[in-house]
């Protein structure tokens, strides 16, 4: 028997989250379990959680949801999708569900929390991932997949390991576009190119992706964004295919003109904590370690924190 906690149980978590516990709720190899809070997790327990994409829904029923990690005993795999954050609070929550040969792997918007973890569970396998995906928790109970994309990539850089195998495995049979690479640093620069310039821009112009689409002068500080961010990760030695900046720029253009970013939902929504610092301040701050100019990261990180 294999038990899988999934830890936010929002638009990632809810997402990949659902799919695993509708393909493995009668199984007795693999357990699912969410773990959420307050009204959400109200829902969840009298109705189980609804997945919406486009004009197809379905309900997920996980085998354990409860906000208290001694619920679910010790546990094979932890699967991060909260808030940034909130990544060393919630890691040190779960202490009474880590054992020895425990994986971690956060799906977090960062390009620091497999570190964060490493530095609080030194002896566990600590994997690296990203999610392409749109997907919002839209009422209690209820997540809705909003874009085109929704898949994982993970890994552990130059690392193969059996336990990284077996959940690659369990992503496919639920049916989760899923892909396990040993060049994970890679990836998950490109994603974080992509979401930190997407959310930096939405939420400094205050547009969806269709208001920066249309607007010369967002679109225009979305290229300067990504370019930034991709002379840090030069910066860093992260080596980059040669057409990164025209594949992000092509990503982005694919996106729905009605969609936006988390963290541009986040600043609607007038919630007190952001990702703009590991967004959108964390460039800033790589550049002042390098001693590297981005302008304007670092005019749009002033407003915004000021928000």
């Amino acid at each position: 028997m294999v038990n899988i906690l999934i830890v936010g149980i929002g638009g990632v978590g809810g997402y990949f989250g659902g799919l695993l516990a509708k393909a493995f709720h009668e199984s007795n190899d693999v357990y699912v379990y969410f773990m959420a809070r307050s009204e959400h997790l109200k829902a969840i327990k009298e109705k189980r959680l609804l997945i919406t994409k486009v004009d197809t829904q379905f309900y997920a029923n996980p085998d354990i949801a409860s906000d208290d990690p001694l619920d679910f005993g010790k546990v094979d795999h932890i699967i991060l999708c909260t808030k940034s954050y909130d990544i060393e609070e919630t890691a040190d929550r779960l202490k009474s569900c880590v054992k020895d040969d425990t994986v971690f792997l956060p799906l977090l918007n960062g390009v620091d929390s497999a570190e964060k973890i490493k530095a609080m569970y030194p002896d566990n396998l600590i994997a690296d991932g990203c999610a392409y995906i749109i997907s919002r928790l839209v009422a209690p109970g209820q997540v809705k997949n909003l874009g085109n994309n929704q898949n994982i990539i993970f890994g552990v850089q130059h690392t193969e390991d059996a336990r990284l195998d077996f959940l690659n495995d369990v992503f496919r049979q639920a049916g989760v576009e899923a892909t396990l690479t040993k060049d994970i640093a890679a990836k998950i620069w490109e994603k974080f190119i992509f979401i930190s310039a997407t959310a930096t821009v939405t939420s400094y112009h205050n547009k969806t992706f269709g208001g920066i689409k249309e607007c010369e002068d967002c679109s225009k500080d979305l290229r300067k964004l990504i370019e930034e961010c991709y002379l840090i990760a030069q910066q860093k030695n992260i080596v980059l295919p040669a057409d990164i900046k025209q594949k992000i720029w092509n990503k982005f253009l694919d996106l729905l003109p009605e969609a936006t970013t988390s963290m541009h939902s986040d600043y609607l929504a007038g919630k007190k904590q952001t990702e703009v610092r590991s967004l959108t301040g964390y460039i800033v701050e790589q550049a002042e370690k390098y001693h590297f100019e981005v302008p304007t990261y670092k005019e749009m990180y002033q407003r915004l924190i000021n928000k």
